[in-house]
This record gives C-alpha cells, structure tokens and sequence, in this order.
C-alpha cells in the first residue's frame, strides 16, 4: 500500500524546539514529511541535489545546512552513506500503529532500511512507543515482533542534543549505547566519539564559512578526511569543525566561484 498523504499534527507549533528551528530547516521537515519516497517506517531517499531540485532557489548546500539544523534539533538522523533519511517521530505520530494493514506495511518498510543506524533508532522509536501505549492492537501482529525483537538505539546517543529534551530515552534494554561509544565518560561531560556517518555542518558554520570567505565544501571533505584518517574523537563534532574553520585559510577562487561553492 503506497502513502498518498502526509500527516502533520497542528501542535508541532506548540513544540518550541520547533519553533526555534530556521524557516529552511523546517521547509525540508514538511518536504520530507510529504516526499514521495517517504516510507511506512518514516525513511525517505537522501539526495539534496535532487531535494533542492524540489524548491525554487534551493541547492544542496542549503538543504544539507537545513538538514544540520534537524539533527542538532533530534528531527531527523541522516545517513549519507547509505542516502538515507529518517523523520524520527514518524511512526509517533503517523497513527499508523493503529490500523494493522499499515502496521505490516511499517515492518517491512522497517527490513527494507539499508543504514544500521537508522534500523536502530527506528526499533528504538517502535519499543518507546510500545512502552508509553501497550494497549495498541498493533503489538499483536506478527510482522512486528521482528522490529520488537531488534537491537534499538537512542538517536541522543548517536546524535547528542544541544540542549535537554523531553522526549529522550526511556531507558530501554536495547538503548544502551552506539558502537562508536568511548569509555563512561566523567559525570557532567558528554561522550568522545568518532565522526558520526551522518554528520553534517550547521547553518551556522555556513553563515561562518561565507563571512571569512573559505570554501566549505572542500573544507568539509578535508575535515572528515582528517577525522578518518587520525581517528579522531570529540564531545562536540559541530565546535570541531567550528574551530576548523577558523584555521581555514580563505578561498583563493574567483568571487564568482566562491559565491557559487557558499
């Protein structure tokens, strides 16, 4: 059963994290949240050449900018090795729990998923939702004690929050950590981890990167490559690459092909 509608919850506007989000990172929510790709367990194509390509104006540097925005903002989880994107709280809010034809059609969306990462966040969203609402017809069906069954992980632990939210684990048996995870850090510090696979910069550090005139795209392959190559750790990856940009010494291209990279 293909989607045919998007579901948008009117109280989305009573979320302050929602509202603190910039007006383009909350155009490429709803524009996910309506893609045609978008499937039953909330994972859409991750393509931002062809998503700008949806919008007048638009490129790619802005959407994956946008994109930064959403995942500092715990709204989605990106996985540019597999060109993957999930809206988290799809299956919250969907009701698609509710009707047992589209809970099947969520379990095998959920198998049809190629990033690790996101079938674990997806399982972990599913048992959060199983914990807050038992009663649910859908814990019945059969298809879905396979993403039950899953290893599931926080998306706060793959993608730390810039500021506390609500809406964090539940303390699931299946959330315990990502495979990135360092030591138990020291009370009151966050995790050193390697460079997520989804990684990407802000809004902010483009903003940055086009005052000091350097060229963030080739700064963010050099900085991910230094960050692979030296297996670097960090606490904070968007302070990292802050700091990065800085050093950065500024594009020597003509002003029309920087203004074009920026």
């Amino acid at each position: 059963m293909a989607r045919d509608r998007a579901s948008i919850r009117l109280d989305i506007w009573a979320d302050q994290d929602w509202r603190d989000l910039p007006q383009g990172a909350q155009h490429l929510y709803m524009l996910l949240l309506s893609h045609p790709t978008l499937s039953y367990a909330g994972v859409a194509d991750w393509k931002p050449g062809r998503l700008a390509a949806m919008t007048h104006g638009a490129t790619a540097e802005s959407v994956i900018a946008d994109a930064g925005a959403l995942r500092e903002g715990i709204f989605i989880v990106v996985d540019a090795d597999s060109e993957e994107v999930l809206v988290r709280s799809f299956i919250k809010h969907d009701g698609l729990m509710k009707q047992p034809k589209l809970v099947v059609s969520m379990a095998n969306a959920y198998a049809a998923i190629a990033s690790r990462t996101i079938r674990e966040v997806v399982a972990f969203e599913v048992q959060k939702l199983r914990t807050k609402e038992p009663e649910l017809n859908a814990w019945g069906v059969k298809q879905v004690q396979t993403v039950l069954a899953a290893k599931g992980c926080d998306m706060h632990t793959v993608t730390p929050p810039v500021t506390p939210n609500d809406d964090q684990g539940q303390g699931l048996p299946t959330s315990t950590s990502t495979t990135t995870a360092t030591a138990t850090p020291p009370e009151g510090k966050m995790p050193s981890l390697r460079l997520p696979s989804d990684w990407v910069p802000t809004a902010e550090h483009y903003e940055r990167a086009k005052t000091l005139r350097v060229d963030i795209v080739q700064e963010i392959e050099n900085f991910k490559g230094h960050a692979e190559t030296h297996d670097r750790h960090a606490a904070n990856w968007n302070s990292a690459f802050t700091t990065w940009l800085k050093k950065a010494k500024p594009s020597t291209k003509s002003n029309t092909d920087w203004a074009l990279r920026v």
